[in-house]
This record gives C-alpha cells, sequence and structure tokens, in this order.
C-alpha cells in the first residue's frame, strides 16, 4: 500500500501535478459553495468559457506562454465577461440566464476566432479545453499557489460579508455591506479559481469541479463552515484520487478527477446520513411499517371482540390492506411492544394498546373538525386526510388544535373526540 502511495512521487511531475491538484481542489471548492448558495452556478460555466479571449491576448502580448500574462489576460476577460452579464441583464428585459449564455458563447467565439487567425499563437486548445494536470509547470504552481492563498484569505476574511449577501441581500443593505460590491469580488475570485484550474482539469471540465464538490458537501451538512469545509476537502480528495487513476491507469488526468468527484457525490446522493436516497427510503419503510401498525391497533380498538382467526384476519385484509402472509408479524410485534394479547382467538388492546388507540382517533377527529372549521380541504376528503396526519401529529401540536379549536365534544361527523 506504501508503494502504491510512493511510486508516483519519484517523478518530479507527479509531485507538482499533486501540489497543483490540491490548490484546485481548495480553490473551487470554496468558492463553488458561494456560487452554488447564490445559484450563480451558470455564471461559473460562462465565465471558465469566457476567460479564452484573455488566455489568447495574454499570449500574444507576451509572445510565449508566461503564467503572469495568461493570468491577468484570463482575470481580465472573466471580469469584462461578468460586467457585460450584469449590464445586460440591467439594462433590458433579458433574463440572467439568457444574458449569461449570450456574452459566454460570444467570449468562447472570439476566442476561437483569435486562436485560428493569429498565427502566431500557438495555443493548444486541446490542452486548454481538457487539461494536462502532468504538464504543469514550476511557474504554473506558484501562480496556483497564491491565487489559492488569495482565496482561502478572502473567504477567511470576508466570511460576514459573503455570508450576509449570500442569504439575506436586505439585511446586508441595511448594515450597510453593498451586494454589488461583493458580487464583483466573488466575481473576481471566480475568476481567478479558474485561472487555477486551466492547466490541469481544463475550462470544459472546471466548472465540473466549482460545482460537484459543493453540491457534495451540501448533502452532508447545511452548516456553512462545515459546508467550506467539506467542499475543500472533497475537491482536494478527488483532485489526488483521480491524479493516482490517471497514473496507474493512463487515463486523461481532468477527466479522472472530475469522475472521482462525481463518484463521491453519487455515495453521498445515496448515502448521506441526512439526505441519501437510501436512508429516506429506510425511513419511509419503517414510517410505512409504524403507520400499519397503527392501524391496526386502531381495528382492534373498533373490531377486536367482534372478530377471531380467520374472519379477524378476513376482515383486517379487507379494512386495511394487511394479507395474511404479513399479518402474523405484525401481531408478533404489536404483542412484542405490548400493546396486544390474544385470548380464545380474540385480539385485545393493553392498556398501552388503548391509550395509542385513543391517541390516534382524538388526532384523527380534531384533524377532522380543524380542517372543517378552516376549510383548508373538501368535506368529502377530510377523512382521508386524516387518516394521513393522525400518524404523523406531535402530541404538543394536537394539544394546541384542542385548545385553538376550544376543546370540541365532536368531530363534524358527530363522532365523540377522546379527552386526553
Amino acid at each position: 500500500m506504501l508503494d502504491f502511495l510512493t511510486e508516483p512521487l519519484q517523478y518530479e511531475f507527479i509531485q507538482r501535478a499533486l501540489i497543483a491538484s490540491i490548490s484546485i481542489g481548495v480553490s473551487c471548492g470554496l468558492i463553488g459553495v458561494y456560487i452554488m448558495l447564490r445559484r450563480m452556478s451558470l455564471i461559473g460555466d460562462a465565465l471558465a468559457h469566457s476567460v479564452l479571449p484573455g488566455v489568447v491576448i495574454g499570449f500574444m502580448i507576451a509572445g510565449e506562454k508566461n503564467e503572469i500574462a495568461l493570468f491577468i489576460g484570463a482575470l481580465a476577460a472573466g471580469i469584462v465577461s461578468a460586467l457585460l452579464i450584469s449590464f445586460v441583464q440591467r439594462n433590458s428585459k433579458i433574463k440572467e440566464d439568457t444574458s449569461i449564455g449570450i456574452i459566454f458563447t460570444g467570449a468562447f467565439a472570439l476566442g476561437i476566432l483569435l486562436v485560428s487567425q493569429l498565427k502566431q499563437v500557438h495555443l493548444d486548445l486541446s490542452s486548454y479545453l481538457f487539461g494536462d494536470v502532468l504538464g504543469v509547470s514550476t511557474g504554473d504552481i506558484i501562480l496556483s499557489g497564491i491565487i489559492t492563498v488569495i482565496i482561502l484569505l478572502s473567504v477567511i476574511l470576508f466570511y460576514k460579508q459573503l455570508l450576509v449577501t449570500s442569504f439575506d441581500p436586505t439585511m446586508a443593505k441595511i448594515i450597510g455591506i453593498s451586494s454589488a460590491v461583493v458580487h464583483y469580488f466573488l466575481m473576481t475570485l471566480l475568476s481567478m479559481s479558474i485561472v487555477t484550474g486551466l492547466q490541469s482539469v481544463g475550462v470544459i471540465l472546471i466548472i465540473a469541479m466549482l460545482i460537484t464538490p459543493p453540491a457534495t458537501a451540501f448533502l452532508l451538512t447545511d452548516k456553512l463552515k462545515w459546508l467550506l469545509f467539506y467542499s475543500a476537502l472533497i475537491g482536494v480528495v478527488s483532485s489526488i484520487a483521480g491524479l493516482y487513476l490517471s497514473y496507474y491507469f493512463n487515463y486523461t488526468s481532468g477527466a479522472s478527477i472530475v469522475l472521482v468527484a462525481v463518484l463521491i457525490f453519487a455515495l453521498a446522493f445515496f448515502f448521506s446520513p441526512k439526505e441519501g436516497l437510501v436512508l429516506k427510503y429506510l425511513k419511509r419503510m419503517k414510517a410505512q411499517r409504524m403507520n400499519t401498525l397503527e392501524d391496526v391497533v386502531k381495528f382492534i380498538h373498533r373490531y377486536g371482540e367482534r372478530y377471531r382467526d380467520e374472519e379477524f384476519k378476513t376482515m383486517l385484509a379487507k379494512e386495511i390492506g394487511v394479507s395474511g402472509n404479513k399479518l402474523g408479524g405484525i401481531m408478533n410485534e404489536l404483542s412484542n411492544k405490548g400493546f396486544v394479547t390474544k385470548t380464545n382467538g380474540h385480539y385485545y388492546l393493553t392498556t398501552e394498546g388503548h391509550k395509542l388507540a385513543l391517541r390516534l382517533v382524538r388526532s384523527h377527529r380534531l384533524w377532522e373538525t380543524y380542517v372543517t372549521k378552516e376549510n383548508i380541504v373538501d368535506a368529502k376528503d377530510i377523512h382521508i386526510d386524516a387518516e394521513k396526519f393522525e400518524h404523523i401529529l406531535p402530541e404538543d401540536l394536537v394539544e394546541e388544535l384542542d385548545r385553538e379549536l376550544g376543546h370540541p365534544e365532536t368531530d363534524p361527523h358527530g363522532s365523540p373526540i377522546p379527552k386526553k
């Protein structure tokens, strides 16, 4: 295992690639959180494409690949694109997404045209589009490191301003924080983070690094500080793991990095402790099982002494749709929970079973009374509605309903409402 991890590090170009990958993971992960929270992912995509003419012009001015010239050119192009998008949006009836599409396709086309017409520009478009992290130079690493430090310090120093303007622009205005200034400051940081990833993952895939790690982190937490930490961590892990895959399996580096990020997102999507589909499915199944148990308790409360054995099973299947195969397990579970006993073929509720049944009936009839009074649902649907809410209404809310309704004696059907 140790050899697996250390073997690639004997090569200098792998060492440089690792440093560059970590820089990308941190910078894109941090900025991507704010882009996602502000629903500006399309702008990230637009800026990633719009920096091309700036890169070409920087190449033309320097006469060769110069990291500083390319950085300044790309940064200027990104800021100009952000300004143009806002200008078009504010001075026409065109929506933001449309203005983004116009500006970014126009800027990208301009970059392609410059590359094709200016023969002195020997820019590898394939490398620009898809990246080559194994080919980063020492100058690229120094520039990436500086940009990453600037972004990290900006997020720390202007945490409050970025937080308030992201969640509550009105509050930001009240306390004297200019949302416009913070917006363009964020666009500047976004352009810088895009420049960081140009050489390694390329302009086409960098948008995935700006969106996927923050989206994954969002499935794990809803606290901003942890969101920033998880996003940067996932970005770093994706970059490093993708680089190792690229080394051992000769995969394209940029695609490998992004696919690892997408794989981590898929794992969080299915298995996240808070938002994972698997957990949601298990919770839903558990809730359905509990609802069925409570429906059986209600049935026994209503008919328990009237039916026995096969007749009981037949009526239960007809009333709540529980098949005979499942009924045995359900009755055993109710018995184990102390809600039901069976004597001479008849099922009876225990003291706890009666309490549960009365709570369900009370919740059901109070909810029917409430929705009828407030005219929330049609009269013909109030029973079906109450059948769902009787299982999920907490006791404090049921008591609140009782107080608000003036402690009614009967429900809209004239049935008595049990007292607590």
